[in-house]
């Protein structure tokens, strides 16, 4: 990366930034002190949100997108923001739909509430506005507790009228006024609430037949204001639309708040890819000739982002590294060495010659109608290969289906594996089932080889850097001690594992002398910066102590057998349920069985494919990010992020 620093007059920012914003080379960094207020920004983004809120309410009511339609529309940015005038319109009439019925929920629930509150004095027959208090009568209008009915008739000075039988009784109590405050005391020694009559018109029960016409009034009107707003469903594409052209313009404004400025001129740092500092100039010199462009390297302290470039091939990789962490800037970027060996233990972790055809089939199909971008553009092209190595090592080690050529499954999956048999394929080289042992060694195998990738990996990367002690002594050594073991102890181990594979002195020996000297070389030097020989000499031991995360690093490797066995046995499985249903001695049974057998067979070989899929997918990341990237890596990077088109439902064209 390089840092930026450009000044140019104030009548060209909107103009280079618009340039930049196109060019999608430059992440800006800050230099104003505070958030000066911008209206415009402020007014775009206010846009922003009411075109969200819009999209979301609308969005229940849209035609779906099919599985595989294009991800993104492709449009110029001219012909995104011919669409923001109708959105803006569209948004209103959607706002006013939305408080609408706000409105009148709460207008139903008003009348819901004062339904329900009427609904115990529905035996009063005389209108409610005339129980009210004269000269000469006080009226008291309450609920009271049925235990306390008859304490109210013992009153002398009340007349009292109970209008229904329940656990709290409506009641009307009637006095003379100059008793009133007697009534008050006495009210407040029972159970007693307080009622006072909405002001409408009629006894309880006409107020309540009017009030059931109000609400459904009200459902009428909320019904038609749903219907309004599911139609406006089919304006979703201009409301997304609109959405990406103002966030486009949201970027753009608001990296100006970013900015310095003089009187008449501003000031601009940013980072810019060192590939792409001679493009950022020719895109600034295209709009003015009065600036003033400079780049430098980081200095110490600084924080530059962390970007990497690779091939066609290996960039889709650079997702798998993500999910684990960018590389920490100036240091060595693990996707070339990891993809190699991501692509061939994935496809040994599922080694099904069949689920590697489907999974080549659908990625290419997914990336063909879809157009994915970003992310799932990157994971789509790594299962796209996986499937090709799992096709290969179906051959070489698997199934087809869970048919193999000693299939025992009976019906077509039996002919089939026969078929196998006489072509000799699946497997072609070793079968899991019959010999086991061999397949954990060459899993193992194909783990040391990967552990030691990594170890020269870092050794080539301190090499590059300077570092020759750190390459030889915390790199080499542990080349010679994992490779000098394995060697110099495989035919003891093999023949304790019943498959002996001998070695000649020649060969064993001078594997456990380099393994010896590994392990001297970690003694002696691996507190090198120490200068106390004591704690040097404790530093080194303890470093020899690491052989043992080696060994569970190899043993880690056990996992490649594992779900490799695991695909094949749950695909035999499926195979024999199925056929299970053709076995019937009725024709019609029989036709029955075999299609509900088809059906049987491609569902649960789907729900295979996807859950062995996923868990090859897991599983071979975790070999990468913990045994082979725990070798070298450096991670922490931080993500660039440049002023360009960030858009969610449209893929901007030129």
């Amino acid at each position: 990366m390089k840092r930026l620093s450009l000044v140019a007059m104030k009548s060209d920012q909107e103009a280079i930034l618009n340039a930049l914003q196109d060019a999608g080379t430059v992440e800006i960094i800050r230099l104003a002190d505070g958030d000066a207020p911008d209206g415009e920004a402020d007014a775009v983004n206010a846009r922003i949100q009411r075109l969200a809120e819009s999209i979301s309410a609308v969005k229940p009511y849209a035609k779906k997108a099919g599985f595989l339609s294009p991800q993104k529309r492709e449009m110029t940015l001219s012909g995104m923001r011919e669409y923001v005038p109708k959105a803006e319109q569209t948004t209103g009439e959607i706002e006013e739909l939305l408080h609408a019925q706000t409105r009148l929920l709460s207008e139903r629930e008003k009348a819901e509430s004062t339904r329900a509150a009427l609904e115990p004095w529905t035996g009063l027959t005389v209108p409610m506005a005339s129980v009210k208090n004269t000269a000469r009568v006080h009226y008291f209008v309450g609920l009271c507790a049925s235990k306390d009915v008859q304490r109210i008739r013992e009153q002398a000075y009340l007349e009292a009228e109970f209008l229904s039988e329940s656990a709290t009784v409506p009641t009307i109590l009637a006095c003379r006024e100059e008793d009133a405050r007697a009534v008050q005391t006495f009210l407040k020694m029972i159970d007693w609430q307080d009622y006072v009559f909405p002001k409408l018109q009629g006894t309880p029960q006409e107020a309540i037949e009017k009030l059931n016409r109000e609400i459904k009034e009200i459902d009428e009107a909320y019904a038609d204001a749903q219907k309004k707003l599911e139609a406006h469903g089919e304006t979703i594409e201009t409301l997304q639309n609109a959405l990406d052209a103002e966030t486009i313009d949201a970027d753009r404004l608001n990296a100006r708040s970013e900015l310095a400025y003089t009187a008449s001129a501003f000031v601009l740092d940013g980072w810019v890819r060192e590939d792409e500092v001679e493009k950022t100039e020719k895109t600034i010199a295209g709009v003015t000739d009065a600036y003033s462009f400079e780049t430098r390297d980081p200095i110490e302290g600084e924080e530059p982002p962390s970007v990497v470039k690779n091939s066609k091939f290996v960039k889709p990789f650079e997702e798998v590294q993500t999910l684990y962490s960018r590389p920490a800037y100036g240091t060595i970027d693990g996707t070339p060495y990891m993809t190699p060996f991501y692509i061939l233990l994935f496809g040994l972790m599922l080694s099904d010659t069949g689920y590697g055809i489907l999974l080549m089939l659908g990625s290419w199909l997914y990336i063909k109608k879809k157009k994915p971008t970003g992310m799932s553009a990157g994971i789509t092209r790594v299962l796209f290969w996986g499937g090709l190595s799992t096709i290969v090592w179906g051959i070489l080690t698997g199934s087809f289906f869970g048919i193999t050529r000693t299939d025992t499954s009976g019906g077509v999956f039996t002919a089939i594996g026969q078929f196998f048999n006489r072509i000799g394929i699946f497997p072609a080289w070793i079968d899991p089932m019959q010999n086991s042992m061999a397949m954990l060694g060459l899993c193992f195998g194909l783990g040391i080889l990967h552990i030691v990738a990594g170890y020269i990996v870092g050794a080539i990367d301190k090499f590059s850097r300077g570092d020759w002690k750190g390459a030889i002594f915390d790199q080499i050594s542990w080349v010679l001690i994992t490779l000098g073991l394995v060697i110099g102890f495989l035919p003891a181990i093999t023949s304790m594992a019943g498959t002996p594979i001998n070695l000649p002195g020649a060969v064993t020996t001078p594997a456990l002398i380099a393994a010896a000297l590994g392990a001297l070389m970690v003694v002696l030097f691996k507190g090198r910066e120490k200068k106390n020989p004591l704690k040097r000499l404790t530093s080194g031991l303890g470093g020899l102590y690491d052989i043992t995360s080696v060994l569970s690093d190899i043993l880690s490797y056990a996992r490649l057998f594992a779900l490799g066995i695991a695909t094949g046995v749950i695909g035999q499985v499926f195979n024999m349920l199925s056929n299970m249903l053709t076995g019937a001695s009725n024709i019609v049974l029989r036709i029955l069985g075999a299609v509900m057998c088809i059906v049987l067979v491609i569902a649960l070989h789907t729900f295979n494919v996807a859950i062995n899929a996923l868990g090859a997918f897991v599983h071979c990341a975790r070999l990468q990010y913990v045994e082979f990237y725990g070798k070298f890596y450096e991670s922490g990077g931080k993500e660039f992020r440049p002023l360009s088109y960030n858009t969610k439902h449209v893929q901007v064209t030129k």
